[in-house]
């Protein structure tokens, strides 16, 4: 029980309310109900936001007015949740909200904001950003939004909170960084006569009557950052900010201590010309701003990404001598750092700018401390010591700040600056294995195929390890004033890698032991994601179903219960009123598949029945035609179960959704663009990308396998028309062929994912030479192949953006074309993601996206990646595709080895010849 909950469980016994009031602690929230209690569905709500410092004053004192008024509550679980919700990297839009109350009325809204006020009155909290505050500096807040949980879907398969207007129409209860009411709700606490906001949207802003800001490079829960120009001087300057009470620590000291002490640092580091120069330091309304002098350039995040992205006109690596001499400088920039005495503590490539000369520059230097100083942990993941952000929430004893945790953030800056390789480990249980030892695995395992990484192994193995062993900056001097020799022996012992098979063993026993029949999600879902749909493939049950399904196929019996449990779950929780969504992953189209091919293998005719019959009912509307949330998805899973089960109105069905993608993309608005030539087809064209999941690569091949199965030969014409507009924006590098997102889309350019980009692409071409013969489209496959086994080491594990996906392009080029090495740089994916999986209770497990946590779902998590796995294992066809027409059981599409030509649909006699 946490300290928090004590205080309200004191309160209540004090008023004596124990025996009414219902309490229960969840996460992140504990709730606190009256006696009969009806939850509105919406209205105006009251937040209270607090510091470490006053958390326990302002419950304590908030509690005692809310029991008394009968008023519902909730409040942050424990310390850590509010913490989380103050700190500087919080998101904007529910960052302070450390007390949510839920007045039954706008006459108890006035009343409790009211008292509520005079009972924290001097405590300290951070503005809530969403909310309005009741009075200037008060803890109080409140905004018009839902009090219930979101319950319904939106197109895009996740919850959301919608408001009821007076009219009967419905809006979604946005969550902005700012108050926004919907216009139709009347302010009950509106101060009296016009309310005067300053300066208008859109006017320039003069800070301290010098600094015109001229735009906002980024804004974060701690302040903004700005470029502006300096009227008396004419120079060009940045300006931080730091919010009031945003993320202080138990020691009081919040954002603008650290701001503070940040220009005290940089005037210390000055001489050295090493970080910007300060300016000077001022209050404005309680904030605090830091000028500072602009260091023009990008983060050495994004120069490491527009080299390794092949942005530059070269093969997709750093030259060895240019990552050699990146090293020496950064080694040079700490050892400067270390000479005045300080730690930077958060040494990482975000917090080195590189200028337009490729002079590396540190900023970002809040975190830098004495060394020897005992202060509050702070750091980033995957880049602080181990030994120091390990103390972080935890009992031990805060460590002195240490020249060693900045060797440590050398090493794993050089990892990623080296290869692209994300030096952030999932958690593992007791006795957890050194980090160290978990890096050197990695370096090892890709070292061979980077030279400049296998340059620098020895030195990047040497500052990860521990404590007691890591190299000084002096030795990692020593070893770069030596030419670079990307031949010499790695001189690494790692131990033996995680075999791939014991994945397959693990992961399986993992999803059965999680699985919680009894509870709204069967397994849990992704925490850093919104709530979904419950039942579909990319994040519920259904691929998870899926998996467990094919692993009983592959063999591996003791699946079996678990698919049983998982089977009946899914086909109870498909009779709640939710709304039903066509698409393949994010709707209810995937899951009618998986729970009818689950209900084959478990023999269970009742269910297959059941399944089927759900299929016919998926409405197939939408103004979506993509195969992840749309029709295309829609389609292809009818055309499955024609295959499965002969029922005719399945085919018919899928040629519905086929006419309905072509009426969707002739009538979009906007979509792709691409050169116009004879060959060139504009039926794909409204597409909204370039890829499988959301653009023209899957919308192509599903109508490929909609115009094979169902003899529309001009279906088969209009996707080999969108393959010649890809072949016309292909971005050739080599023998390397690669699709950006979208026309003039360049987030994360030059990652080659399944769902947007190259691997997608290729999916979609590998089929269309099945089908064609047509030597273009295996050759432009095998470029988009060639560029996602260059990528393997930069990606997470993952089914939608990652090595799984990816790998599934080599499997399917295996079982086309017969050539081994496909199938030999799939099994070499399958070790990017055996070392990256971490040792939890006695098991191998992989994680997900974020590469800290395990989840179960399919798009995202662990059931993606055992699907590739057991493929790659057992062979098969890919999943969530129609490669081949099948008539029933005797034709299972997943049964059997993987063999040459296996993607044939038989209906060209020239596919394939080579």
């Amino acid at each position: 029980m946490s300290s928090y909950r004590l205080l309200v469980a004191r309160v209540l016994t004090e008023t004596d309310r124990t025996d009414s009031w219902r309490v229960w602690q969840g996460d992140p929230w504990c709730m606190v109900l009256p006696p009969g209690h009806v939850r509105r569905r919406q209205g105006w709500k009251l937040h209270l936001s607090a510091t470490a410092r006053s958390a326990p004053d302002v419950l304590e004192r908030a509690a005692r007015v809310l029991v008394a008024h009968g008023c519902a509550f909730k409040f942050a679980a424990d310390p850590d949740v509010a913490a989380e919700l103050n700190a500087v990297r919080a998101a904007r839009a529910r960052s302070g909200k450390f007390i949510t109350a839920y007045p039954a009325d706008d006459e108890q809204l006035v009343l409790l904001a009211a008292e509520l006020h005079a009972a924290t009155e001097g405590l300290p909290g951070p503005a809530i950003l969403s909310d309005r505050r009741y009075r200037p500096g008060s803890v109080v807040h409140y905004r018009f939004g839902c009090f219930a949980r979101p319950r319904e879907l939106n197109d895009e398969g996740f919850y959301e909170g919608r408001l009821q207007a007076p009219d009967g129409t419905s809006e979604p209860d946005r969550r902005e960084a700012w108050f926004s009411p919907p216009p139709w709700a009347v302010d009950p606490l509106a101060v009296p006569g016009p309310r005067h906001f300053g300066r208008r949207r859109g006017d320039s802003v003069l800070l301290a009557r010098r600094y015109r800001v001229r735009e906002a490079i980024r804004h974060s829960n701690r302040g903004g950052v700005y470029r502006a120009h300096d009227e008396r001087t004419g120079e060009q300057v940045l300006i931080k900010e730091a919010r009031p009470h945003v993320g202080a620590g138990p020691d009081g000291r919040d954002a603008r201590d650290w701001l503070r002490h940040e220009a005290q640092v940089l005037t210390r580091l000055a001489p050295r010309r090493i970080a910007p120069e300060p300016r000077e330091v001022f209050d404005s309304g309680g904030h605090v701003f830091l000028v500072e002098e602009l260091i023009e350039g990008i983060s050495l995040t994004r120069w490491t990404a527009d080299r390794l992205e092949r942005r530059h006109g070269d093969d997709g690596r750093i030259p060895v001598a240019a990552g050699w001499e990146l090293a020496r400088e950064l080694t040079r920039l700490l050892a400067q750092v270390h000479a005045e005495a300080l730690v930077l503590r958060d040494f990482k490539p975000g917090n080195v700018m590189m200028t337009p000369k490729d002079c590396p520059m540190l900023v970002d230097l809040e975190s830098a401390v004495a060394v020897g100083s005992r202060v509050p942990v702070v750091g980033t993941r995957g880049f602080t010591a181990p030994e120091y952000l390990g103390a972080a929430g935890s009992e031990r004893a805060v460590p002195a700040a240490d020249f060693a945790a900045d060797c440590f953030s050398l090493g794993a800056t050089l990892l990623q600056v080296g290869a692209g390789i994300n030096p952030v480990l999932a958690a593992e249980s007791a006795p957890a294995r050194p980090v160290g030892e978990r890096i050197a695995a990695i370096v090892a395992a890709a070292a061979p195929g980077l030279p400049m990484l296998r340059a620098l192994a020895p030195l990047i193995v040497g500052l990860t390890v521990e404590v007691a062993r890591r190299w000084t900056l002096e030795q990692a001097a020593d070893f770069l004033r030596a030419e670079p020799d990307p031949t010499r022996p790695l001189g690494i012992r790692p131990p033996a890698p995680v075999d791939p098979d014991r994945l397959l063993t693990d992961g399986p026993a993992h999803l059965a032991d999680t699985m919680d029949p009894d509870a709204e999600y069967l397994w849990p879902a992704p925490r850093s994601l919104p709530d979904g749909d419950p039942c579909n493939v990319q994040l519920g049950a259904a691929g998870v179903l899926a998996v467990l399904d094919r692993a009983v196929r592959c063999g591996r019996r003791d699946a079996e219960p678990a698919l049983r449990t998982a089977a009946r779950w899914l086909d109870r929780r498909l009779t709640r009123p939710d709304r039903v969504l066509p698409g393949l992953y994010f709707g209810r189209s995937g899951t009618a598949w998986a729970l009818y091919e689950a209900a084959r293998t478990l023999a269970d005719d009742a269910l297959a029945e059941r399944a089927a019959a759900y299929a016919l009912a998926i409405p197939l509307i939408g103004t979506n035609p993509d195969v992840c949330h749309g029709l295309a998805g829609a389609g292809t899973a009818q055309l499955h179960l024609w295959h499965a089960t002969g029922d005719r109105r399945f085919a018919e069905r899928a040629g519905q959704c086929a006419d309905a993608v072509l009426r969707l993309l002739a009538t979009a608005e906007a979509g792709v663009d691409w050169p116009v030539g004879p060959e060139v087809r504009g039926e794909l064209a409204g597409s909204a990308l370039y890829g499988f999941g959301h653009g023209v690569a899957g919308n192509a091949t599903f109508l490929l396998s909609a115009g094979r199965d169902l003899d529309r030969p001009e279906l088969i014409d209009i996707a080999v028309g969108g393959a010649h507009a890809l072949a016309a924006v292909a971005d050739r590098r080599g023998g390397v062929v690669m699709w950006p997102k979208g026309p003039g889309r360049t987030e994360r350019p030059g990652l080659d994912f399944w769902c947007n980009g190259t691997s997608g692409v290729g999916t979609f071409l590998v089929r269309l030479w099945q089908v064609t013969g047509t030597e273009r489209w295996l050759d432009l496959a095998e470029g988009a192949a060639r560029a996602v086994y260059a990528d393997r080491w930069r990606i997470g594990p993952g089914s939608c953006h990652g090595v799984a996906g990816n790998a599934e392009l080599l499997l399917d080029l295996y079982a086309a074309t017969g050539d081994e090495r496909h199938r030999s740089r799939a099994h070499e994916l399958g070790g990017c993601i055996a070392v990256r999986a971490a040792h939890r209770h006695g098991r191998w497990l992989v994680p997900d996206d974020t590469l800290r946590e395990m989840c179960a779902a399919y798009g995202v998590g662990m059931a993606g990646v055992l699907d590739f796995l057991l493929r790659l294992e057992h062979g098969g066809p890919r999943s969530w595709l129609v490669d081949r027409p099948a008539t029933g059981h005797d034709q299972d599409p997943r049964k059997g080895e993987m063999r040459h030509g296996e993607l044939r649909s038989g209906t060209s006699g020239t596919a394939g010849d080579r």
